[in-house]
């Protein structure tokens, strides 16, 4: 991938001295947050996002790294705010064109170097430039910027709220969060110290804002104490099984506890769910014995009724072991009547209902029993604050001025609104989209030029948007294929063919087939005998047909002209 630097000398200048946060991401996932001043450029997170129905053949998205390339010069750091795949799965891609320092906890820092064992990453892998950053670590001067982390609380541990202290003022920059003073297995978040930059001044506050429709506060994590026992003892001598988020590990912990008290042993299962438990206990946030855990591969060696599967796939994922196991096709578990299929995990959040729904019909269908939200409470508490809290902490920070990220529209709006009602003047909230700017200067805020964004899409190598557009048009309007015969010595066009798949009946459109020949030999015509410049006839040949297809159809298939050479 070559990347050209587009700016001049006359725009750096006009530049001067202005502080830039551009908004890269989607919304609620495929998180990327920009700082830039003069010279110097850091970003918060780089995450993954998920595809809609209408990415054929996409696994998942990536931020666009177009503006970083573009200004590689100026990149000096990347600072992850937790261990979510949403914030952080996306970085080995950049590494591989952008060999930034990357600023992260130690549990951030495994799962990241998890990602690098992967044989496409191995050529970097020695070459990452790693800094532990966490709540614990002093400030780091990064070009102009001061930047250090303190402790919020999240779905995951270590999860950083970050300040950045520039030369136009600081920056509070809140991903995701929520207000927990019980966690299972982290601190509480710092309300003293969040309390304290509210006090010495903040020039903007750039904050989560998922929960802001809901009201009230998130309940602790630790209201779920009780949930897995209860499980347990209503579905003793069955088998069992339980999915969560993979990162979930103060879930996974409680899972873990409630499983050794009943003397059963935990099976982790599925590739995301078992590097977790790994990882996690590497670094001691599940210090249970090893005799605690049974490998997949000799879970059939024990009694049912004395294991439970900690199993991946709670979103219904495509080919995730859950997946695979509603279908039956999970090669080292066998699927009981009357097994208990429990989801501890936020229910059908946007984009995967019907994955849900359909790996939760297969299971129903094989005569196991699936236990949900709809059917038992207290089994999932979220990972982002609802309105108390998000108000609390723009109180305690005072900034003077917003903006609501990581959410969809309307949470952004329902944030925004709540802020105004709080005293913050409408003018100085910026609702963002993709590629959007805030540009500030002398303690003044307006929006900057917007970036140019495009999705990179991946399904196994990098994508663009011009195939998915080409998979658009095979999954509705078919393939139309132009085949045009070329003498390898002298260059003459023989007899040219067309063949067809899925846009129309062939049997009844042979006309339409032989007067879209016609259409094809009057350009070769004109074009003359021989063919030397095969590019361009190709490219005349797309545009007329296309242009024919639809006026005589009002469809418009992917046409594809191939030469063969006889």
């Amino acid at each position: 991938m070559k990347f050209l630097n587009t700016k001049n000398k006359e725009q750096d200048l006009n530049e001067q001295d202005v502080l830039k946060f551009i908004s890269i991401g989607d919304g609620v996932t495929k998180n990327l947050a920009i700082y830039e001043y003069n010279q110097d450029i850091i970003a918060v997170d780089y995450g993954i996002g998920f595809p809609e129905g209408d990415d054929y053949g996409v696994d998942f998205l990536i931020p666009d790294m177009t503006y970083l390339l573009e200004n590689s010069h100026k990149v000096k750091g990347l600072f992850i705010s937790h261990a979510h795949a949403d914030h952080f799965a996306a970085v080995p891609y950049l590494l591989q064109e952008l060999n930034v320092p990357i600023y992260a906890s130690k549990l951030t820092q495994a799962y990241i170097q998890k990602m690098l064992e992967e044989k496409q990453f191995k050529s970097i892998k020695d070459g990452v430039r790693f800094h532990l950053f966490d709540s614990t670590t002093e400030e780091v001067t990064v070009g102009v910027f001061k930047v250090s982390a303190f402790n919020v609380n999240h779905s995951v541990p270590s999860s950083l709220g970050i300040k950045i202290d520039t030369p136009q003022g600081r920056i509070i920059h809140m991903a995701d969060f929520k207000i927990d003073m019980t966690p299972v297995l982290d601190k509480p978040i710092d309300l003293e110290k969040i309390e304290q930059y509210g006090k010495e001044g903040v020039l903007c506050l750039v904050s989560d804002s998922l929960g802001s429709r809901t009201k009230g506060f998130v309940p602790s994590e630790k209201s779920l104490d009780q949930t897995f026992p209860e499980i347990f003892r209503r579905y003793e001598g069955k088998q069992l099984f339980i999915t969560t988020i993979s990162t979930n590990l103060s879930r996974m912990y409680q899972i873990i506890d409630a499983a050794m008290k009943v003397n059963r042993k935990v099976v982790p299962t599925g590739r995301s769910i078992d590097s977790s438990v790994k990882i996690a206990r590497d670094l001691g946030y599940l210090p249970f014995p090893e005799d605690c855990f049974v490998d997949i591969k000799k879970a059939g060696d024990y009694n049912q009724r004395d294991i439970v599967y900690l199993i991946s796939g709670c979103f219904g994922q495509p080919g995730s072991a859950l997946e695979r196991l509603s279908r039956g096709e999970h090669h080292d578990i066998f699927l009981d009547q009357g097994a208990i299929v429990v989801f501890s995990a936020e229910p059908s959040p946007p984009g995967v209902d019907v994955d849900v729904e359909r790996v939760s019909s297969n299971f129903i269908e094989c005569g196991a029993e699936v236990i949900d939200h709809t059917n038992m409470e207290h089994l999932h508490v979220s990972g982002h604050g609802h309105q108390d809290e998000l108000s609390r902490i723009a109180s305690l920070i005072k900034p003077k001025y917003f903006i609501p990220n990581g959410g969809t529209p309307v949470n952004l709006h329902a944030y925004a609104n709540m802020v105004v009602a709080m005293g913050i003047s409408r003018s100085n909230v910026f609702e963002l989209r993709e590629g959007e700017v805030v540009e500030f200067k002398n303690s003044n805020a307006k929006r900057g030029k917007t970036v140019e964004v495009k999705d990179l899409f991946y399904d196994g190598v990098s994508l663009s948007p011009v195939v998915i557009k080409d998979r658009e048009l095979l999954a509705t309007d078919g393939v139309f294929v132009v085949v045009v015969p070329i003498d390898k010595d002298s260059k003459e066009v023989s007899k040219v063919d067309v063949v067809t798949r899925g846009f129309v009946y062939v049997k009844e459109s042979k006309a339409l087939l032989g007067s879209s020949r016609d259409v094809v030999n009057k350009i070769l015509e004109k074009n003359g005998k021989n063919i030397n410049d095969w590019g361009s006839v190709k490219n005349k040949i797309e545009k007329e047909i296309q242009k024919y297809l639809y006026k005589q159809t009002g469809r418009n298939p992917l046409v594809i002209v191939h030469s063969i050479f006889v």
